[in-house]
């Protein structure tokens, strides 16, 4: 045995473990008996009979800071174990760090992690080699998360189905939506009219202006007219989600 060497009366046992969510176990308390019994069936039919099972119940897999885990691991150091039996590899840890130091810990003292989900047995191997792997892409897909939130939102933008800002001239906000609002579109229809037929962006300002329709700004001017016949929205009258 590889690590601290057994002594020669010494046994080494296999060990179950089970865990919890705290919203896990307020959904389901059946869940850990349900881990419990996959577990001692599978050991049993490895020929590892499992001699005790280890709960850690209302813990999270982001951290190895549970009890039970420590008490496992605790064993382990001491060469007391065998082989650790859990339903999933998320049961027992979820950062790729925490994998591998633990994975290591176990190959130092010659200890099989073995997942009944993922059908792996860290006591060969293969084993070892695929639940590295499996730690890799899920941190991977972890760290891909904040960039395929954005690409989804970047690609909603593009198709108008997200509209981040202040509504628009042309346009007014009901609840999560952006509509047309229908004085300012008659307004946008007179102002693309006025331009085709050759008006200053200065002159349309002003018939803005006499004719009482609110700016976005502070008053209408010639640039803020150029930039609304400008802007797609002035002439897209489809509704858009807004942020």
């Amino acid at each position: 045995m590889r690590g601290r060497k057994a002594k020669a009366n010494e046994v080494r046992v296999t060990v179950g473990y089970c865990r919890v969510s705290t919203r896990e176990q307020a959904i389901d308390g059946g869940s850990l008996p349900a881990q419990e019994n996959r577990l001692r069936a599978l050991a049993e039919a490895d020929g590892r009979p499992i001699r005790r099972i280890f709960v850690d119940a209302g813990y999270s897999a982001g951290s190895l800071k549970r009890p039970a885990i420590q008490e496992i691991l605790t064993l382990v150091r001491e060469g007391t174990v065998e082989a650790i039996y859990c339903s999933k590899l998320d049961r027992v840890v979820r950062s790729l760090a925490d994998l591998l130091a633990v994975v290591k810990l176990l190959q130092k003292h010659d200890v099989a992690l073995v997942s009944a989900s993922e059908h792996i047995d860290t006591g060969t191997a293969a084993g070892r080699m695929m639940v590295s792997m499996l730690g890799v892409i899920g941190e991977f897909e972890r760290e891909r998360l904040p960039e395929r939130i954005k690409d989804v939102t970047f690609d909603k933008r593009q198709r108008k189905q997200v509209y981040c800002g202040s509504a628009p001239f042309g346009y007014k906000r009901q609840g999560s939506a952006l509509l047309e609002d229908a004085a300012e579109q008659k307004a946008l229809a007179v102002m693309r009219s006025m331009h085709g037929d050759g008006a200053s962006y200065r002159q349309i300002a002003a018939w803005l202006t006499d004719n009482d329709y609110p700016p976005k700004g502070s008053a209408w001017y010639a640039a803020s007219v150029r930039a609304v016949l400008k802007s797609r929205m002035s002439v897209d009258s489809s509704n858009a989600k807004v942020a």
